[in-house]
């Protein structure tokens, strides 16, 4: 019971810090670190999840999940961590869902946090029973809302990153143009338990704007961009806030 309630905490807190502000996101996102998370002797063995932490991730997002979690699988390497197959969280995970049903419902897109409990909860005790994993890994794209400054250079901040606006097909952005309406944008949010469900670690970072100003029609309008994640850079800088100060650059 205690494991399940750990669980649904940690569901709340990821809602509550995937929430924008007013100021859209604010600075740098507030990590959480237990230090024994550097202790290899105890949780030196990970496997980075092949599903959320809650709900999944936009579909024009979840594309990409892979290649990120190559990339955080690298940066796990480096720092002399071994990234165990996801494949052993990915087989324990389905028996969970043979057992209790699926946690996310994209008819509805509603996520059972209860059956999510469950499922996790019985994925975590095959995974200690099977022996090797010590901690699980979970990398979440999120999208959320950012709002550029109506004045100046229309900068927009979030989750430690800042963010300038891009324009297509138009002369120029009108002078009246409202500049006061949410963009959407997407951050990367790790999350590492133990096998006790106990977290170690919770870190977010900005990555990009995924909205361009769209000057064709007579009202610019905010549309979505046809190639997402495909700055390098960008990414890097995400993936290296969402991992601080556990890891550093």
């Amino acid at each position: 019971m205690r494991a399940l309630l750990l669980i649904l905490t940690a569901l709340c807190l990821v809602a509550c810090g995937s929430t924008p502000s007013g100021d859209g996101g604010g600075t740098a996102y507030q990590a959480t670190y237990d230090a024994r998370l550097a202790d290899k002797a105890q949780f030196g063995r990970l496997v980075i999840a092949p599903v959320n932490f809650g709900k999944p991730s936009r579909n024009y997002l979840a594309e990409h999940e892979a290649r990120i979690d190559r990339m955080v699988a690298e940066r796990l390497a480096a720092a002399g961590y071994e990234v165990l197959p996801s494949e052993l969280f990915e087989q324990a995970w389905k028996e969970g869902v043979r057992n209790w049903g699926e946690p996310y419902n994209p008819t509805t897109g509603k996520l059972n946090e209860t059956v999510f409990q469950y499922v996790l909860g019985e994925t975590v005790k095959a995974l200690a029973a099977e022996g090797r994993v010590q901690a699980i890994v979970f990398t979440n794209l999120e999208e959320m809302q950012v709002y550029f400054s109506p004045s100046g250079n229309h900068q927009a901040h979030f989750l430690g990153v800042t963010r300038r606006p891009s324009s297509r097909g138009g002369e120029g952005v009108p002078a009246d143009f409202d500049w006061v309406q949410g963009v959407d944008a997407v951050g990367l949010y790790v999350n590492v338990f133990d096998l006790k469900l106990q977290r170690l670690f919770n870190g977010a970072g900005g990555i990009e704007v995924t909205e361009y100003l769209n000057l064709k029609p007579s009202t610019p309008r905010w549309t979505r961009e046809k190639t997402v994640l495909n700055n390098d850079s960008f990414i890097r800088e995400g993936l290296d806030l969402a991992l601080k100060p556990w890891l550093q650059p």
